[in-house]
């Protein structure tokens, strides 16, 4: 049976510790607090997980262990992106074989010799027709396919279903799927970290899938929009932006700075090559995260977010 994905489909980040090994207890810890925060899926691994910093050893158990603990609770979507789109395939049948409920493969420079219909049709035998999202992100990493290459890819690959838009800027993009893909898709999912969410939203994505750290406002911030809330949407959006703004350039630095602060991971550790935090980032970042007071913000849309199939 296909899963409708749609809602806020947070991506989990990998745990480590001092050692700089994966810290399985804490990823347990991150999936609870993400099932108990009522996101609706559950992206691992993703960009935001350090994807192509781990092993194929470490993405299967740590697959096995958010699948475990997210048991009857929450879908998983599991990300297959690697620079080899062999690798991709044969990672996507250990996927399903591990609970994944979707898959999320990249359009990667590298599959441009035999087409990229071959690499995606190649995804979906290997996990016999599961639910892919067609992740679409600038290059040098990805292919940065135009919407009518897309949509043209999901017509010849029936198993695409979902869109993951990462172009800066989203929304052309957004609305030219949206306008376009027919009965091709199931929906539009905004990526960038839902810095442009608002706007997606608006020109008709039907989710969103963020790094972790502003969980709790983004399913308020989705559940207000689907209650036809605007204003209030609108405010919670403006909220994200001043954390979101940080998060560009640091990226799992804050977001696990934020988890580690709130008791749910143990370690800040990153593998991923970033800038680091000075003590001066890290207070203000915290400053301006307490200010958000997340703890009351959303009651949770996990029931009623298929409103939001716009296609």
């Amino acid at each position: 049976m296909t899963t409708q994905f749609s809602g806020v489909l947070p991506v989990i980040p990998t745990p480590f510790s001092q050692e700089n090994e994966v810290d399985l207890e804490s990823l347990k810890s991150v999936v609870q607090y993400a099932t108990d925060s009522h996101a609706n899926a559950l992206v691992y691994p993703g960009v935001a997980s350090e994807d192509i910093q781990l092993s194929a050893q470490e993405r299967l158990q740590c697959l096995t262990v958010v699948t475990e603990t997210a048991a009857g609770q929450t879908p998983i979507i599991a990300g297959v992106n690697s620079n080899e789109p062999e690798t991709m395939v044969e990672m996507a049948a250990l996927m399903r074989q591990h609970g994944a409920d979707g898959i999320m493969a990249m359009a990667v420079p590298s599959m441009v010799e035999k087409g990229y219909k071959y690499w995606f049709q190649a995804i979906s035998d290997a996990t016999d027709g599961l639910p892919i999202i067609l992740q679409n992100l600038f290059s040098p990493r990805g292919a940065d396919l135009s919407a009518d290459q897309m949509i043209e890819l999901a017509k010849d690959v029936e198993a695409i279903r979902y869109v993951k838009e990462e172009g800066i800027p989203s929304g052309p993009k957004v609305s030219a799927v949206f306008k376009n893909a027919g009965d091709y898709l199931d929906g539009i999912i905004g990526g960038g970290g839902a810095r442009y969410v608002f706007e997606e939203l608006e020109r008709g994505a039907i989710a969103t899938m963020p790094a972790i750290e502003l969980l709790e406002l983004h399913v308020a911030l989705l559940e207000s929009y689907l209650a036809g809330e605007r204003d209030k949407t609108l405010r919670l959006y403006q909220q994200s932006l001043a954390i979101l703004l940080m998060q560009a350039p640091y990226r799992m630095r804050l977001t696990k700075l934020i988890l580690k602060h709130r008791g749910i991971i143990k370690t800040d550790v990153v593998r991923e090559s970033l800038p680091e935090l000075d003590e001066y980032s890290k207070k203000l970042i915290l400053e301006m995260y307490q200010q958000l007071d997340l703890t009351n913000v959303s009651s949770g849309i996990a029931d009623n977010c298929m409103a939001l199939n716009h296609a």
